[in-house]
């Protein structure tokens, strides 16, 4: 295993594609009879309210019964989102949501899930540690950050970079064996279906983030890579580590990641070489964010370009599912410049929806998030309405 590894960084830092085809032949569509139709996710902050509830078994339930309804299943539950978790971790604090109550949060949700043949994704933001400060003391003492930054240890303070909030550095090797064993430690210990990455890789594009480490890798590189392409290769590695670490524990484990709809902007500012994934099968899945109406006033961020776009990079290896990510969020938005038609029309989520299912390179659809696709709001509900009833037209055709 070290040695295919080996092989692969190797590749990667030389920019090289392999064309890897995904051992992974089903994923884990084998586990259950029924096809996909869409799946949503359960962001941290709805994880939360579910558990400030009276009943916090009976709310979930409720959550696995709703979208067993709508036909959802898959849910990719944001089980790390700040460098701590809602399970009990020998690597992450608890959320402080999670510490408040007496049973293993991660656990109740698969358990409850999976007796409603809801397929469980443990969604996690890799790098994220603080958006909002960089006061370290304010992180739990069990923070492997405060650690790095607390001990005699000097080298170690490099695993941080401290830019407008708290992030581990990518360029990190000793971050990326910590990313790998957060994602051991939740295969070995738990029944997931799936390990779920966002969008959020390098958090900005300013040489200051992370001179240190690129000073200090140009210092050793005979042909130093460009900064762009260095923080390129950084994410590569990651990924593939990731990837494989998923397949050394269980083949059938779904390793997928939800990139921003911009393919360019993916690539150029937050170093998300998709297409290399793609090509490489580092991958099972992709689902981009395609948070975009029909209307929108830049015609290249119109939905149905994007998801042009997408099924053409799709393309380069049949291997990887593409599954497309809609923003139910967006319903009734007050915000410019395309609010106008999120609250005017009732039919944009099921439109969306229909495309995907026309599209025989869509595997699916992934609605975000749980509490807009089951808001009371009229807007919300009548979006979800109608998506129900174009749902019922997709039953076996895929």
């Amino acid at each position: 295993m070290k040695k295919i590894v080996a092989i692969i960084l190797i590749l990667i830092i030389s920019l090289s594609a392999c064309g890897k085809v995904s051992d992974n032949e089903n994923g884990v569509l084998g586990k259950y009879s029924e096809s996909v139709v869409g799946g949503v996710w359960l962001s941290f902050s709805e994880i939360n309210t579910i558990l400030k509830a009276d009943n916090i078994e009976k709310e979930i339930e409720a959550v696995a019964s709703n979208c067993k309804n709508l036909n959802i299943r898959d849910v990719y539950i944001h089980t790390v989102s700040f460098c701590d978790a809602i399970y009990k971790s020998e690597i992450y604090p608890k959320t402080q949501s999670a510490k408040a109550v007496d049973f293993d949060v991660l656990e109740k949700f698969i358990d409850i899930f999976h007796k409603n043949d809801i397929r469980v994704h443990a969604w996690l933001n890799p790098y994220r540690v603080s958006t909002s400060n960089s006061e370290i003391e304010k992180l739990d003492e069990k923070s492997i950050v405060r650690q790095w930054l607390s001990d005699e240890d000097k080298e170690n303070d490099s695993n941080v970079c401290l830019y407008n909030g708290i992030y581990l550095n990518p360029a990190s090797e000793q971050v990326r064996r910590f990313i790998t064993s957060a994602i051991t430690e939740i295969c070995e210990n738990y029944e997931v279906d799936g390990i779920h990455f966002d969008d959020y890789f390098y958090p900005t594009t300013d040489i200051e983030f992370d001179k240190t480490s690129y000073e200090e890798y140009i210092s050793g590189a005979e042909s130093p890579l460009s900064l762009a392409d260095w923080r390129r290769a950084n994410v590569n590695i990651l990924i593939s580590d990731c990837y494989y670490t998923v397949k050394e524990i269980d083949e059938n484990i779904e390793f997928s990641i939800s990139p921003a709809a911009d393919v360019k902007k993916n690539y150029n500012e937050l170093y998300a070489d998709v297409e290399y994934w793609i090509e490489s099968g580092y991958v099972d899945s992709i689902i981009p964010q395609l948070y975009f109406g029909f209307l929108y006033p830049d015609k290249e961020f119109r939905f149905e370009n994007l998801l042009e776009e997408w099924v053409s990079l799709s393309k380069k290896n049949s291997e990887v599912d593409l599954h497309i990510g809609l923003a139910t969020y967006k319903i009734g938005t007050t915000s410019a410049p395309d609010n106008e038609e999120w609250q005017e029309y009732e039919d944009i989520i099921a439109r969306q929806a229909e495309l995907c299912y026309n599209n025989s390179f869509v595997k699916g659809f992934v609605l975000f998030s749980y509490s807009s696709v089951f808001s009371n709001n009229a807007l919300n509900a009548s979006q979800m309405e109608n998506l129900k009833l174009r749902l019922s037209s997709f039953k076996g055709a895929k």
